[in-house]
């Protein structure tokens, strides 16, 4: 199962890629989001690395429930937002994520405020780790390899969770060539820090969504601290993609992670806006 412990990376979301990024003009990225989102979406991606590795799915859930459960974490009173839901298949290891985002909060938008992950190899549970959000901290706890985990982490605004930035970044209102911002989010696998990202679009590609050419804008995802390396890539359609009547902005066709042995691509097959 060659890989598979490297390519659990991509959503773990840079613990192990960085890079030092300068970016060319830097914005908040409060103000520039937007809820593109239709009340249910999934998305399905093939994992290749010349090889069919396995598959990487990913569902978008809109909450108006007062109580919700993701994963380990129980949460009350809930504000309306988004349950963004992630299963990784590679050979007999899965990865499991979830999150809970709040639409709003004051003058903020889609700001996390749950978290969940969970890795199971060869049907033995060898992570599990669950988190909430609040005061500016990341608190968690959980099991790694038998061993209890828990901590928290204090982080500087504006922050997100590891498992929301792919679909996050759909709902940026103006992503096209040129934009660019910085953010942080909590590191829980590997080390207990938080860690500052940067996004940025330079760069407009054309890869196949299917059969079809699909223009995209290139956005490049680094860390901004610790050793230099590699950026992942993601490849977000310039135009709306239309799926049962609805046009889907921004939706991410590829992704492209870097590991020690070549390029990882995630790349979308399917979409269904239905359960």
């Amino acid at each position: 199962m060659k890989k598979a412990a490297l390519i659990i990376v991509s959503i773990l979301l840079i613990a192990l890629v960085a890079v030092t990024f300068v970016a060319c003009s830097t914005a908040t990225v409060q103000g520039q989001l937007r809820d593109v989102w239709r009340p249910y979406e999934k998305y399905t991606y093939s994992v290749t690395d010349g090889d069919n590795l396995g598959t990487y799915v990913v569902e978008i859930i809109h909450n108006e429930d007062k109580n919700v459960t993701i994963g380990t974490v129980n949460l009350e009173n809930v504000s309306k937002g988004i349950i963004i839901n992630g299963h990784l298949t590679i050979g007999g290891t899965e990865y499991i994520t979830s999150c809970y985002v709040q639409l709003i909060s004051g003058s903020s938008y889609l700001i996390p405020r749950a978290s969940y992950k969970k890795q199971i190899v060869d049907g033995n549970v060898t992570l599990e780790l669950g988190g909430t959000y609040a005061d500016g901290k990341y608190n968690y706890s959980g099991t790694e390899n038998g061993v209890v985990k828990d901590g928290s982490i204090a982080l500087a605004s504006p922050y997100y969770d590891n498992n929301e930035i792919h679909q996050l970044l759909r709902g940026v209102n103006g992503l096209t060539t040129g934009f660019s911002f910085s953010f942080n989010v909590p590191v829980t696998i590997g080390e207990s820090s938080s860690a500052s990202l940067s996004a940025s679009c330079s760069a407009v590609e054309t890869v196949n969504y299917g059969d079809t050419p699909t223009e995209c804008y290139v956005v490049a995802l680094a860390r901004s601290t610790k050793v230099a390396g590699k950026s992942h890539k993601l490849y977000y359609s310039t135009k709306p993609i239309k799926v049962d009547g609805w046009d889907l902005p921004n939706v991410l066709v590829q992704f492209v992670e870097p590991t020690a042995d070549g390029d990882v691509y995630y790349t979308l097959t399917s979409i269904s806006l239905t359960k």
